[in-house]
């Protein structure tokens, strides 16, 4: 008999609850574990790195940019740590890991919830289950939850409070220090630097309180006109300030305790409105278009104790950078009709305001001449940044345009300068033209073609090419039989010019006379001399005609043609040896074959091939223009002028001089550098104060000059600084770079400065009012 063994039923999951619930209460226990450990250990290290921060600025003091950076740092140290704290929380790990843990935690449950936790649906029901079973229950329900996620802030929370008590400790016992330290590192571009080195005197040890200087570090703040479009600037120096006109400018430094009040002024303008808020003084003015500087006075005990200049450099805005880019080029049109389209850009510095098209139209001459003109708006303006577009087309019928009526067409652009402006500018004018009958050579565009012709026509060339350049764009929408049917029209109009040069080779090769009177106004492309010229070569013809006078026009043109080849451009400048009459027609030869080979191209509806020919022949007939003979129709007789005899034979009367009045004097750069050689020799023997006061009023003389270098009063005005800080050298040298930007001549040539370490010297030279 045959035995099936089978595997134990497989109990139910009675252990499933209580094990979740444990996992669940770890999980909360290590939630709240993590929120209490964020809140004590983020403002640890805020306060930690905010207090390191400070030290360190005091110990060796960091420079605006640096600080700008590191003052973030604390932020991002706390915020850092609580945002990685609140993602844990909101993202736990898988429960395994919490089961894991509660088996570290607690050793009670001695490796049973992991257990039943990875295998309990694998747990047999036998004695040794249920025995198992019963077991974990008791010690799952039994299980202690207390330590299973411990806080552990002691350390975080002594960091915390150690960091408190520095802070509370140096804001009691230097204020002054903790305010300014506050305020360095909220304000990095408000913080002054001779400040900071008083307030490392009061505090640290063995550090020297230094010389305060008048109006240390002025800091500006420049708010640019509405219509520039441009954020606010922050700056910071003595160098000069550059605007545009119309800004708003706020100047502002540090109000020492010593001063009474600050006066300002613009140079060679009017008194300035200064007032004061906390420890600084403040004066905000608008920039005017020919503003030069600002004075400005510290007085103290009715007196003045300092003096700065700040030279002011107004920003130009230039007009708009204004093109045409459509049409290219100046147009002749077949007629007034068709679509002309046209395309404008237009650049500026803070954008482009108005855009619009100008354009003026002319006809006729003499009492009849008609002028009339106007403005289109563009149909579509794209806007990008500083950049415009303007697109337009122009219905030419709708003009009502004749032959010999001239359009004058340019794009006009305004910018949006409120204060100055507006500044406009206009493009270069595109010439628009319909083409008189007489004037069909002169065609350059496909704009209104085709025109009316009349019976049996005579084409220039150059229209000839303007008709196959169409037809070839057009030849792949046609239908073989219509292109077939349009090039052969344009080949009999290449041959009908073909046949009047062959005329024009039989004419000079034999000497033949045209009839009195005959209209050769369409030969004037092809540069042949017309009128009387026959009479100027009959008899060199006669001369030559030896043969050639016996042939027909036939058999002289074969004649050329086999002398001259097929038309090729490789033969062009190829010279056969032939006779005479050949010679004498070898360009006009070379023409026809051109014309015969195009022809030839055209009659197969091959317009892309005959092309070429077409353009040779073109370049040939304009080669013929440069070279074309004009004869004078009359006897003409000018007797030449001599010119010794004739000079001074002109009318004398009332033409004697008259009186000249004395006008200004040429403004001189020289005493202005003779007084700055003097205040730099005095450098170093004068009291620091009263170096001061004289370099600043040398600034202010800069900047008063009608061509005044306000950078090189730039210079003069730190100088000022300098002197006032007692530092002589680096004045010194900031006046020898001001004196080479106001004479940059002098200064290669002249001798060096006197140096203050030899006072003598520079007494001799003042005394005998010589400059260095």
């Amino acid at each position: 008999m045959n035995t099936i063994a089978t595997a134990p039923p497989l109990i139910a999951q009675p252990l499933r609850a209580p094990a979740d619930r444990l996992v669940g209460g770890v999980r909360a226990a290590w939630r709240r574990s993590v929120l209490l450990r964020a809140l004590v250990i983020a403002p640890a290290l805020f306060a930690a790195a905010a207090v390191l921060l400070v030290l360190a600025d005091l110990l060796m003091p960091l420079r605006a940019g640096p600080r700008e950076a590191l003052r973030w740092l604390p932020v991002l140290l706390g915020g850092g740590f609580a945002a990685w704290s609140l993602v844990r929380v909101a993202r736990p790990p898988a429960p395994r890991a919490f089961a894991l843990l509660a088996e570290e935690r607690i050793p009670a449950l001695g490796n049973r919830l992991l257990t039943v936790f990875d295998a309990a649906e694998r747990v047999g029901d036998g004695p040794v289950g249920r025995a198992f079973v019963a077991e974990a229950e008791r010690s799952l329900a039994a299980a202690d939850l207390r330590g299973a996620a411990p806080v552990r802030v002691r350390t975080p929370a002594i960091v915390l409070a150690a960091a408190l008590a520095v802070a509370a400790l140096f804001r009691i016992a230097f204020p002054a220090a903790a305010a300014e330290a506050v305020n360095r590192w909220l304000h990095p571009a408000n913080a002054y630097e001779s400040r900071w080195r008083e307030v490392r005197a009061e505090t640290l040890p063995n550090v020297t309180a230094p010389v305060i200087p008048p109006f240390d570090e002025l800091r500006w703040r420049i708010e640019p006109p509405a219509y520039a479009g441009l954020a606010a600037q922050d700056g910071r120096g003595d160098d000069a300030i550059t605007a545009l006109p119309g800004s708003r400018i706020r100047l502002r430094s540090r109000f020492p305790d010593a001063w009474d009040a600050v006066r300002a002024a613009g140079i060679g303008g009017g008194a300035l409105g200064v007032r004061r808020a906390g420890g600084e003084w403040i004066v905000e003015w608008t920039m005017a278009p020919d503003a030069k500087g600002v004075s400005l006075e510290a007085m103290a005990g009715g007196q003045v104790a300092a003096r700065r200049i700040v030279a002011l450099i107004p920003l130009p805005d230039q007009p708009p950078d204004v093109q045409l880019t459509l049409p290219a080029e100046d147009l002749v049109l077949a007629t007034g009709t068709g679509r002309l389209p046209i395309r404008a850009t237009a650049a500026d510095d803070y954008g482009v305001g108005d855009f619009s098209l100008h354009w003026t139209r002319t006809r006729g001459s003499g009492e009849s001449f008609e002028f009339i003109e106007g403005q289109w708006a563009f149909a579509r303006v794209a806007r990008n940044g500083k950049t415009a577009v303007g697109e337009l087309t122009v219905d030419l019928g709708a003009l009502q345009l004749q032959p010999g009526d001239v359009m004058h067409l340019r794009a006009v652009a305004r910018d949006r300068n409120t204060v100055t402006g507006p500044g406009e500018s206009v493009s270069r004018t595109r010439i628009v033209r319909v083409a008189r009958p007489e004037e069909a050579d002169l065609i350059n565009t496909d704009i209104g073609m085709p025109p009316e012709l009349p019976k049996d026509p005579v084409m220039s060339q150059r229209m000839i090419i303007v008709m196959t350049e169409r037809l070839r764009d057009r030849a792949p929408r046609l239908p073989k039989p219509e292109l077939m049917k349009q090039s052969n029209d344009i080949a009999l109009l290449q041959g009908r010019l073909r046949e009047v040069v062959g005329e024009q080779i039989f004419i000079r090769s034999t000497g033949a006379m045209q009839e009195e009177g005959t209209d050769f106004s369409y030969l004037e492309e092809q540069g042949q001399p017309h009128g009387h010229e026959g009479e100027g070569e009959a008899g060199h013809a006669e001369e030559e005609g030896g043969e050639a006078e016996k042939m027909t026009p036939e058999e002289l043109l074969e004649a050329a043609s086999e002398a001259t080849g097929t038309g090729r451009q490789e033969e062009i400048a190829h010279t056969h040896d032939e006779g005479p009459v050949i010679d004498v027609n070898r360009t006009l030869v070379l023409l026809y074959n051109l014309m015969w080979s195009s022809q030839r191209m055209l009659n197969v509806g091959q317009p892309d091939s005959a092309l070429p020919y077409q353009y040779d022949a073109l370049r040939m007939i304009q080669e013929l223009n440069k070279h074309e003979r004009i004869y004078p129709r009359g006897n003409v007789s000018v007797d030449p002028i001599n010119v010794p005899e004739a000079r001074g034979t002109g009318k004398m009367d009332e033409v004697d001089p008259a009186g000249r009045g004395a006008g200004p004097a040429v403004p001189s750069v020289l005493p202005l550098l003779a007084s700055l050689d003097r205040a730099a020799a005095g450098l170093g023997r004068k009291p620091p104060r009263e170096a001061s006061l004289e370099i600043s009023n040398l600034a202010a003389r800069a900047l008063a000059d009608p061509a005044a270098d306000r950078e090189a009063a730039a210079l003069i005005s730190r100088a000022s600084g300098e002197a006032a800080a007692g530092r002589a050298d680096r004045a010194r040298d900031l006046l020898r770079r001001a004196r080479a930007r106001l004479a940059p001549s002098a200064s290669s040539a002249s001798r060096p400065l006197p140096s203050t370490a030899d006072p003598a010297a520079a007494d001799y030279f003042r005394r005998l009012g010589r400059t260095p």
